[in-house]
């Protein structure tokens, strides 16, 4: 696919904007990118609503992997392989109350559920480090959006998403969406099972493994 923007996003993240492929894709789903050596492949979401012009991928620079510092270096312009759409975290029921848990980058799908169906009733809890990286807080001004940060105050407060579970309102019926640290996803099912969420009312996609402190 043509890479129609390559845009700086928080403190070391990138929004990928690539032209609209001839195929499909539910919202939640994943696409595969590759590094330099086209054996070296990462899954990212889509976090692009079903009807969006283009194909957007927001991705964190890891300056020693395989993958990001070779997508840094592509320009507009540019045409890179793509491969999917895969995965299963999609929404199951859009009618039903959502409450979203998410972790940095883990906002993607989130986006493009709200992007796909605007009438969503849902609620989002975004953890990051830094107030900066608080991705596309612009566009969810039609949710309960609950922004954290862990490692600078934000309004004056460090928390975690996870600090305000506990007293969280939760409206009967609500499915749950976890999408980030694997530690939070642990956590936060816990919490949320003792909530009153069914388990079968909790899916999660993780992104990545790491002492959790967002």
């Amino acid at each position: 696919l043509t890479v129609c923007d390559h845009i700086p996003f928080g403190r070391d993240a990138f929004l990928l904007k690539l032209e609209r492929p001839e195929w499909s894709w539910k919202a939640g789903q994943l696409v595969s990118l590759c590094g330099e050596n086209p054996l070296d492949q990462r899954d990212y979401t889509i976090a692009s609503g079903e009807r969006d012009e283009t194909l957007d991928v927001i991705y964190r620079l890891i300056p020693h992997g395989v993958v990001t510092p070779h997508l840094r270096t592509v320009q507009a312009g540019d045409r890179i392989p793509v491969q999917g759409p895969y995965g299963r975290f999609i929404l199951r029921d859009p009618s039903r109350p959502l409450l979203f848990c998410a972790t940095g980058t883990g906002i993607a799908p989130c986006r493009a559920f709200i992007r796909t169906h605007p009438s969503l009733s849902l609620s989002l809890l975004h953890g990051v480090r830094h107030p900066e990286d608080l991705y596309f807080q612009e566009e969810f001004t039609n949710c309960i959006y609950h922004p954290f940060c862990s490692r600078e105050p934000l309004d004056g407060i460090r928390s975690r998403l996870t600090d305000a579970i506990p007293e969280l309102e939760i409206t009967p019926g609500t499915q749950a969406y976890l999408c980030g640290a694997n530690e939070m996803i642990y956590e936060a099912e816990d919490m949320l099972i003792a909530r009153g969420i069914e388990k079968a009312d909790i899916f999660h996609e993780p992104y990545y493994y790491r002492a959790y402190d967002d």
